[in-house]
């Protein structure tokens, strides 16, 4: 059995290496294809002179939209500092979006995101509801690069569940890209406070609530990311599905999976996370078992059952100092060749 679950685990590491190298690979090609045409657009929310197709500084456009509308194929849309909160574009039915990367180009911040904010918009009552605008829209093969996200919200009650009711901070197609981006207070009324889809590259979510699940991210894949302080109403409070590699979940709730509610985690840190029901690290989740490897667990609690991880499979895990009434380490599931220490 151990030897089945070693080779088992090496697969594992030779699929993640090569999604990251896939990856590279298709930047690369994207790049290339582009070679001599592309054109780089500017903006900057104090120009006082935009005038379109923004390809200079001082005629840089004031809002991220414009330069995004202006962009053809391969360009990238170069944005200074300040506060974009003004302009906004809905792609599925009316959820309005701050800026919709809506064609496969780069949208980047000149300085990164502690100087460069993408700010939605709350609905006219507050909170989530028709009328509330959500950050980013990342669409096929398109990248976003080095922006904080805030504010952003969703649609309630009305409109689809997925398009328009998930992702406060930022939507992606499954070929989106976000890297080097600050999701920070942003809510979702389904899926995804933080975000929904697509693939996050040292990113840092934090703050972020969905009124049902994944208040973090749902159903994206994450790199070298921290997952602090979010929160669901029911499963997922860090993050509901998707995959996870190298990350950090730190003080994240919700009643089923505080930090991590389904989907598979390789070399992750789960600490501090808590659950009202199951499994205050992780939890089991709509979508399937959560599986983790060579992951450590630790001070995460749950009132009920399952401290650490509750209906979960770990291999070459660590589990150490987490509680509940029942199951302080782990409660059902699987676990190879794993270390639980001080549970209570």
């Amino acid at each position: 059995n151990n030897l089945c679950q070693s080779k088992l685990l090496l697969q594992r590491s030779w699929a993640v290496w090569f999604k990251a190298v896939a990856f590279l690979v298709a930047i690369l090609f994207f790049a290339s294809t582009y070679v001599g045409t592309a054109a780089v657009r500017y903006v900057n929310v104090n120009n006082t002179s935009p005038t379109s197709p923004y390809t200079t500084w001082e005629i840089a456009a004031k809002t991220i939209q414009d330069a995004v509308d202006a962009a053809q194929s391969g360009d990238t849309v170069l944005v200074t500092n300040g506060t974009y909160n003004t302009g906004g574009k809905a792609v599925y039915g009316l959820m309005t979006n701050r800026v919709a990367i809506d064609k496969p180009i780069i949208v980047q911040s000149v300085n990164g995101p502690t100087v460069t904010f993408i700010v939605g918009s709350e609905a006219s009552g507050g909170g989530n509801g028709d009328g509330a605008i959500r950050c980013v829209y990342v669409g096929t093969n398109a990248l976003l690069s080095g922006f904080t996200l805030t504010n952003g919200h969703t649609r309630s009650w009305a409109g689809d569940y997925d398009k328009e009711q998930s992702g406060g901070g930022v939507w992606c197609e499954t070929s989106g890209v976000v890297s080097n981006c600050i999701l920070t207070g942003n809510s979702a009324y389904y899926y995804g406070g933080g975000a929904y889809s697509g693939t996050l590259y040292n990113c840092t979510l934090t703050g972020n609530s969905a009124a049902d699940s994944g208040g973090g991210a749902r159903g994206s894949t994450l790199y070298n990311c921290a997952l602090t302080g979010n929160s669901a109403y029911y499963s997922g409070g860090g993050a509901l599905g998707g995959t996870l590699t190298n990350c950090v979940l730190t003080g994240n709730s919700a009643p089923r999976g505080g930090g991590v509610s389904g989907g598979t985690l390789y070399n992750c840190t789960l600490t501090g996370n808590s659950a009202d029901l199951f499994g205050g690290g992780a939890s089991d989740g709509p979508f399937g078992e959560c599986t983790l490897y060579n992951c450590v667990l630790t001070d995460n609690s749950s009132d009920y059952c399952g401290g650490g991880a509750y209906v979960c499979a770990l291999t070459n895990c660590i589990l150490t100092g987490n509680s509940a009434p029942h199951g302080g380490g782990a409660y059902y599931g699987t676990l190879y060749n794993c270390t639980l220490t001080g549970n209570s």
